[in-house]
């Protein structure tokens, strides 16, 4: 299975929440942390459950989210 990584701006992350509501593994949160326009932003928390599906990336709003995807290394050489 791939595992996925995302990037998210907080410049361009105005806290919406679309990326934590529609993220089917909940790898994303609303945390405490304020970004430079005074709103709490989305944080990437469980980077372990991530297969890069890109839904969070579809749904931003801002385009502040980038998915970043990489292929299993154990299941490409089993192949």
């Amino acid at each position: 299975m791939a595992k996925g990584e995302i990037s998210i701006n907080e410049v361009l992350c105005r806290g919406c929440g679309y990326c934590v509501e529609f993220c089917p593994r909940k790898c994303n949160e609303i945390r405490d942390k304020l970004g430079p326009q005074g709103v709490l932003i989305a944080e990437f928390t469980s980077p372990d459950k991530c297969n890069a599906c890109g839904i969070c990336g579809w749904m931003c709003p801002d385009c502040a989210i980038t998915v970043y995807k990489y292929a299993d290394t154990q299941t490409a050489k089993a192949a």
